[in-house]
């Protein structure tokens, strides 16, 4: 649900807040079983999960601490 630029950072606290704002404004005016609030709520369960699969992929491609170490230790010996 990222509809930032390519080159821009989204910002999750913003989404999040809007969309809290809106299940809020929904569960007050329609109430809780209603199509509207349901929507805003699964609206809500997909920013969480899009936000989940963000981190882990950005886990999964962060370096291994050790590996690093290994390639600095042949850099060095290189020199």
């Amino acid at each position: 649900m990222n509809t930032d630029p390519p080159n821009q950072v989204p910002d999750d606290n913003k989404t999040l807040l809007q969309i809290s704002s809106s299940l809020t404004n929904a569960l007050n005016t329609f109430g809780a079983s209603s199509p509207q609030y349901q929507t805003v709520l699964e609206i809500l369960k997909e920013c969480l999960r899009d936000i989940d699969r963000d981190k882990q992929r950005h886990a999964a491609s962060a370096p291994d601490p050790d590996m690093l170490s290994l390639a600095m230790g042949f850099l060095e010996i290189a020199d």
